[in-house]
């Protein structure tokens, strides 16, 4: 999986590389020849890969031309797609949306047809398809009107990406294939009088060749092979370039795939891909780049992998280190580390196999936007190209730690487990929310070295083939493996957040979950005297709160443990709640709200839910057509608030854009609600409840959104509920909440077992579909 997994980023990485083929062949010419110098300067170092210089060019020549003239659009546009090469989306996105107007009046069509390409393409790495689309089609239409063939097939391929990219939406998949097609019959027309378009086209049938892979487009394997050796053949008739070395690694890796689809034949398509690395290598020789043999060496070496002659691929492994190193290039140095890594470990020389990781750790960490964006399979990169390199080092901490003798050795390699596991689930926020500075905080954080009173912090670590648990109790720390099979556990936490979403029976899952994650530790919780568990989880088990596994004796864990949600140490603020002069901001919709297909019942009982909180807590209730982003902006602008309460459906996915609180007329964004607390005189708050969102079924990322919505929204805590949540149910534990935070005074995770507690004791509410939901996210005290 690995091997296909790298090679596959070379595929996608390729068709990011059309963004520089669209610019350098620009016909809009400069009107005077300063211009038309700085225009080929700046052009030239986008192909070098030197973005920021590009970009100080164009800034200076930017100021000679008025912003409506062909010539300032044109400098902003390559300014943008060199930005967005960068990795920085959002930057790039807030130079093109200005230009909109007078691309509409003054750009000629090649010119327009740029700007909605590369516009399009930056809606894609934010995982927006409806407006990516729209783009595209405007797009496309301006080519079909200036009757440019090669416009129309650069813009059809930008299409067939796209529906590729969605293959597992119905229809998408063919789509893609036909997209490709016709992208391949438009190039073919002026292929004859336009040679320089041959690595254009040769790309075209790489992507076609990859859609025909795609297990959505059920083809024969004699389809596939047909379509990979059309760009095989056609791609080694061109010129020796570096564009034709990494196509050619595209393809070495098509044939890989292959061999992983057919068992009996593997060999030979294993023998094909070799060959090919071979021809590359040979390429490189007479052009001496070296980005290009640290990319061939790396493969090599994977194949070697593949066949068990780890020496040999620990050379070319080294040889790659050496090209990329020579170059500076910081892709090629962590993905060459991290593999490396794994083959110094697979020979038992463990700690070279760490300094191997953490000198790839370190390479990625300044680049990871840039690999986030530059990978168009939005959904999987983080899972594919970033979090394995975390957990395969933090694996072996673990198993370190299990021959340690001395303690305090002992205790040290459980740090570097925890300290490991902090670092991928600050990447991961980061990449959910599309925000680097996420994760970023100055102090105040939850630390290994806290004292933990009757708390215990529990991180549970999804390991390729087992399952591991870290816990720091209150006398030291300990760890061990599950005893179920990763894959195995994965699938009983699938099948029972199902059945909780169907009110079905939950017994037998609750049970396991127990005696797997809890039994094996709970003399020591007992011994220790812990109240509190405090779960940093990943996975798949993020999906479901602790609160509803199940003792043998029909004892829910919420009704012996205190349970508090955090995303990470590191991302857990630590100060202390204002509990005397509490000031809270209640918002609510009471009506039905359809959006799309999608019906939002009313929630009838909201209003009775917000006037019981105002009673405890003084404050302003903003309910139906008065919940609006406007009035809050305005109203927490002038006010000093430290809680905030919304009662509103919501849904929370791994994409920002897509996740939500309705208002009566719109929504509003975890980017809205984080500028609106921005703008409270604190720029902070001390609670953030949401009492009406779910979780996709099924996604992990989501979830683990929801646990990092304190983060992002500058909450010192939240409370939230994974599944949507009858609203009777919802404002009985909510206001009991409340009660006992501000009336009671108990700290927010004894406030919430108890409101959980109280609902549970009813039979009629004893499932826990209606009250595990809610969870207490960050600062618990």
């Amino acid at each position: 999986m690995q091997l296909f997994n790298q090679f596959y980023k070379l595929f996608i990485q390729y068709i990011g590389m059309n963004c520089i083929f669209i610019f350098i062949i620009f016909s809009t010419v400069a009107s005077a020849s300063q211009g038309k110098d700085s225009f080929a300067k700046a052009n030239l170092f986008i192909q070098k890969g030197q973005y920021l210089y590009a970009v100080q060019v164009l800034d200076n020549i930017s100021k000679n031309f008025s912003k409506s003239s062909v010539n300032y659009l044109k400098s902003q546009i390559i300014k943008a797609n060199a930005i967005k090469a960068m990795g920085q989306h959002k930057r790039a996105l807030s130079i093109l949306t200005p230009l909109l107007q007078n691309i509409k009046e003054y750009a000629p069509a090649e010119l327009a047809v740029r700007y909605y390409i590369i516009l399009g393409k930056i809606y894609v790495s934010f995982s927006n398809q409806e407006i990516a689309s729209k783009c595209f089609e405007k797009g496309l239409k301006i080519a079909k009107q200036s009757a440019n063939q090669l416009l129309v097939s650069e813009v059809l391929n930008e299409m067939g990406i796209l529906f590729y990219i969605y293959a597992e939406k119905p229809g998408f998949a063919e789509n893609s294939i036909q997209a490709f097609e016709h992208a391949i019959n438009y190039s073919e027309e002026v292929l004859s009088v336009t040679p320089d378009i041959h690595f254009f086209h040769g790309q075209l049938l790489v992507n076609i060749a990859r859609a025909s892979l795609h297990p959505k487009n059920n083809f024969e394997t004699a389809k596939k092979l047909d379509r990979i050796n059309q760009a095989l053949n056609f791609i080694l008739d061109l010129p020796d370039t570096y564009k034709k070395g990494r196509q050619l690694l595209i393809i070495a890796n098509f044939f890989e795939q292959v061999a992983l689809l057919d068992k009996k034949k593997s060999a030979h398509y294993l023998e094909k891909a070799f060959k090919i690395y071979n021809t590359i290598d040979d390429l490189n020789q007479l052009i001496n780049n070296d980005r290009l043999a640290s990319m061939v060496y790396c493969r090599m070496g994977a194949l070697y992998e593949r066949s068990n002659m780890l020496d040999s691929s620990i050379t070319l492994t080294r040889k790659a280190i050496f090209a990329a190193q020579k170059i500076s290039d910081t892709e090629q140095i962590y993905v060459a580390h991290w593999q490396l890594g794994r083959l110094y470990n697979k020979m038992g020389q463990t700690f070279l196999a760490i300094d191997q990781y953490q000198k790839s750790i370190e390479a990625l960490t300044p680049i990871r936007q840039q690999i986030y964006h530059s990978d168009l399979m939005k959904k999987n990169v983080f899972d594919r190209s970033i979090k394995p390199v975390y957990l395969e080092l933090a694996e072996i901490f673990f198993d370190l730690a299990s021959t340690q003798i001395k303690p305090e050795e002992y205790e040290k390699m459980i740090r570097q487990v925890w300290t490991t596991m902090d670092k991928v689930k600050s990447a991961e926020l980061e990449d959910i929310f599309h925000d680097e500075c996420v994760s970023y905080q100055k102090s105040n954080y939850l630390s290994l070295d806290d004292p933990l009173d009757f708390s215990a912090v529990m991180y549970l670590i999804p390991f390729q083939k087992q399952p591991g648990m870290i816990i720091k109790l209150p006398n030291g720390f300990k760890h061990f493996r599950l005893k179920v099979y990763t894959q195995t556990f994965n699938k009983e936490i699938y099948k029972f957040r199902h059945a909780i979403s169907q009110f079905g029976e939950i017994e037998d899952y609750a049970i396991k979950l127990y005696e797997w994650i809890i039994s094996p530790i709970y003399n020591d919780l007992k011994k220790q005297e812990v109240k509190t568990l405090v779960v940093a989880s990943d996975g798949a088990i993020r999906l479901l709160p602790f609160s509803l596994f199940l003792k043998y004796d029909e004892t829910f864990l919420i009704e012996e443990f205190e349970i508090v949600t955090i995303p990470s140490l590191k991302l857990t603020r630590t100060a202390q709640t204002n509990r005397d002069t509490p000031n809270i901001l209640l918002c609510g919709l009471t009506k039905e709200r359809i959006i799309g297909n999608k019906i939002y019942p009313a929630l009838p009982f909201v209003n009775k839910e917000l006037e019981k909180i105002r009673k405890i807590v003084s404050g302003d209730i903003f309910l139906n057509a008065d919940f609006s982003l406007s009035n809050l902006s305005k109203f927490l602008s002038q006010n000093e608030i430290s809680i905030i309460h919304m009662a509103t459906h919501g849904e929370f996915v791994g994409i920002p854009e897509k996740t939500f609180l309705l208002t009566e007329k719109g929504r509003l964004t975890i980017n809205d609600l984080e500028k609106l607390i921005k703008q409270t005189p604190s720029a902070s708050i001390d609670l953030l409840t949401l009492s009406a969102c779910q979780t996709a079924l099924g996604d992990e990322r989501a979830a683990f959104g929801l646990a990092g919505v304190a983060v992002k929204a500058g909450a010192k805590c939240a409370v939230a509920s994974l599944w949507s949540v009858d609203d009777y149910t919802s404002q009985k534990i909510i206001t009991e909440f409340y009660q006992n935070v501000y009336i009671n005074k108990t700290s927010k995770a004894k406030a919430l077992q108890l409101a959980q507690i109280k609902l549970l004791e009813k039979p009629q509410y004893w499932n826990p579909a209606y009250w595990a939901a809610f969870l207490v996210i960050g600062n618990w005290y």
